[in-house]
């Protein structure tokens, strides 16, 4: 399963697509560590709030049940600098041993229902 290492190198990762002060990506709240902050913008990651998540690499079958789970992801960043900005598109990965989050993540993302 994926650690908190690799969660806060992903949410570093993911911050350097705007030059734009921690507290755009995390709610304004008190953390125990700088380190909960960067776990707290890693969920909001996969869960869709800031673009919808969803796995690349997801094996389907023609019924449209998974058969593998995603390693890696793709989120679609819309830029707030101007309205005029594209979207970016932030992918990564994760390895892990299937726990059917991965699964989750899949779901929701192809769907939009976060």
């Amino acid at each position: 399963m994926i650690n908190d290492k690799q969660k806060i190198e992903i949410a570093l990762s993911f911050m350097q697509l705007h030059p734009t002060p921690i507290s755009a990506w995390s709610p304004d709240k008190e953390y125990v560590s700088e380190d909960e902050r960067y776990l707290s913008i890693y969920d909001n990651l996969i869960m869709g709030v800031y673009g919808d998540c969803y796995g690349i690499n997801a094996e389907y079958d023609e019924d449209g049940e998974l058969l593998t789970e995603a390693t890696e992801f793709e989120v679609e960043v819309v830029q707030f600098e101007s309205p005029n900005d594209p979207s970016e598109k932030f992918t990564f990965e994760i390895s892990i041993e299937p726990t059917e989050f991965s699964k989750f993540i899949e779901e929701h993302g192809r769907t939009g229902s976060w």
